[in-house]
């Protein structure tokens, strides 16, 4: 049995999405694949086909909610949460063992590529100094997991989720070593509420940690801010 689950939330809406999870699903490589499928009108059966553990929602219940059903349902040692729009290297298994071995490492965090990028390795490993580049498109997490809140609809559960780790102590560490290519926002362009979703979800971020995320994370991280941001994903 794989000490790695890999938790895909999907909502597949044409076959584009559907080629992408396909390949996605291949890139993962013995694991355990937990599938929250929030009703795909496309794809359902090969969902349930590929997914070691299916479970298939009867409407979208977004991302958050889809998250907290697969990591309530997993018990390997390592816990991988996946976008469906991306492909991952074939070390990322390894890396991640060496980088969680760290004390008080909550999640590891890849280099992110383009798509249609070759697969390209550095020999960093940073555990403070890059949690503007810890994004929440692919992660592994080791030990008891903080679930999302529910109360945001597909977007800032990821700046939520990352604020609750580091005010807890934990790091979030990011590695070259291994790497992942990613179709950015596939899912989210695709649906029409998302500007609307995205202002509700900022307001709440604020009302509930008293200032907007990117201002938070401007006030902890003032030298990573000055950075282009693109120069960060380099080697």
């Amino acid at each position: 049995m794989s000490d790695f689950t890999v938790i895909m939330p999907c909502y597949i809406v044409n076959e584009e999405l559907a080629k992408l999870t396909e390949n996605a699903i291949q890139s993962f490589q013995q694991t355990h694949l937990i599938i929250i499928d929030n009703a795909s009108p496309v794809g359902g059966g090969y969902l349930r086909f590929e997914a070691d553990t299916y479970i298939r929602n009867q409407e979208n219940l977004g991302y958050a909610k889809a998250v907290n059903q697969g990591l309530k349902l997993a018990n390997t040692e390592y816990v991988a949460i996946a976008n469906n729009d991306i492909r991952v290297s074939p070390n990322w298994k390894e890396v991640a063992k060496e980088v969680l071995s760290e004390k008080d490492v909550y999640s590891c965090h890849f280099r992110m590529t383009d798509y249609d990028t070759p697969f390209e390795y550095g020999n960093s490993v940073i555990y403070r100094g890059k949690e503007r580049w810890c994004h929440g498109s692919f992660y592994v997490i080791k030990g008891e997991p903080l679930l999302l809140d529910e109360s945001y609809l597909n977007s800032y559960d990821d700046w939520d989720l990352f604020h609750r780790v580091r005010m807890s102590g934990k790091k979030q560490a990011y590695t070259d070593k291994a790497c992942f290519q990613h179709k950015h926002s596939t899912t989210q362009q695709l649906i029409p509420e998302r500007e609307e979703n995205d202002r509700k979800n900022k307001e709440y971020f604020r009302e509930k940690w008293g200032d907007y995320a990117e201002n938070l994370f401007a006030k902890e991280f003032p030298e990573q801010m000055s950075e282009e941001y693109q120069k960060g994903w380099t080697i």
